[in-house]
């Protein structure tokens, strides 16, 4: 009886802080268009029971680019150790976030994405420009595995949408909003993906990602290539966005996650 009980009071212990976890999500803001965004992002506190905190960072101090004055060099930030990405399960790129129209904001933070993600954090991403290149000349940047996982990144604008079968069972279009995709403005899309990449819907214009999952490690990239660079398309994607955050929730509770890394245990953490 008595190791039954003690069971019990075990199992209580390790599954109810599922429910109680909070989640720290690091907003990048590459372009000013969508300080929106991230604002907005910040009134999500709690979402279908899972609490949420943010630290916004803007990364693009290029005032003739739509950068900001309070902007800082990522990269720099988290070799000082400014930044650190352990203390986030989410790392959630705004539109444009890492890079546009010839800049890129991304340089020396490539590996410490990398094993953001690899150790169990989730990576959201809208839509991003075409026109931007990091040192290497590479589109998209060395913070995506495009060395195991080549990509492009076509110049497309608007298109209807298709959800796969992967994506509505994936709960992102569902859970806790009905997503009308074709309600929300896409914008320049992933292409040349492989096997590897889940899709969750495509767009129908050209049958390329219009959003998609990457497992990477213990961790994932998500990438739903919506636009919110004004108010209208801001406010028509925000059941995206709300439901954005509850999958990446759900993503991270499902890694399984090195004891040893700083990122929480998947069920919340025993304190002693």
């Amino acid at each position: 009886m008595r190791k039954v009980l003690l069971f019990s009071l075990i199992m209580a212990v390790v599954t109810v802080p599922a429910f109680c976890a909070q989640y720290n999500v690091l907003v990048i803001v590459g372009d000013s268009h969508v300080d929106a965004e991230a604002q907005y992002l910040q009134t999500l506190n709690n979402v279908e029971g899972i609490s949420f905190s943010y630290e916004v960072v803007h990364i693009n101090s290029d005032l003739g680019n739509r950068g900001t004055k309070d902007a800082v060099n990522f990269g720099k930030e988290i070799e000082k150790g400014n930044i650190k990405l352990s203390d986030y399960q989410i790392i959630w790129f705004t539109w444009n976030g890492p890079g546009h129209d010839g800049g890129y904001f991304m340089e020396g933070a490539e590996d410490a994405v990398k094993e953001f993600v690899k150790n169990g954090g989730v990576v959201w991403m809208g839509a991003f420009d075409n026109n931007f290149n990091d040192p290497d000349g590479n589109q998209v940047g060395g913070w995506f595995p495009i060395d195991e996982h080549p990509v492009t990144i076509m110049d497309t604008g608007d298109a209807p949408v298709k959800i796969t079968s992967d994506g509505d069972s994936s709960g992102l279009f569902s859970k806790p909003n009905k997503v009308d995709m074709n309600a929300i403005t896409l914008d320049d899309n992933f292409a040349s993906v492989d096997k590897d990449f889940v899709i969750l819907a495509t767009r129908t214009d050209n049958n390329q990602p219009a959003a998609f999952v990457l497992h990477y490690g213990k961790g994932a990239y998500v990438e739903v290539c919506y636009d919110t660079r004004d108010a209208g398309k801001l406010e028509a994607a925000k059941p995206l966005l709300e439901n954005g955050l509850y999958y990446c929730a759900t993503l991270v509770k499902s890694a399984a996650v090195d004891p040893g890394s700083k990122l929480p245990i998947t069920w919340g953490e025993i304190k002693r």
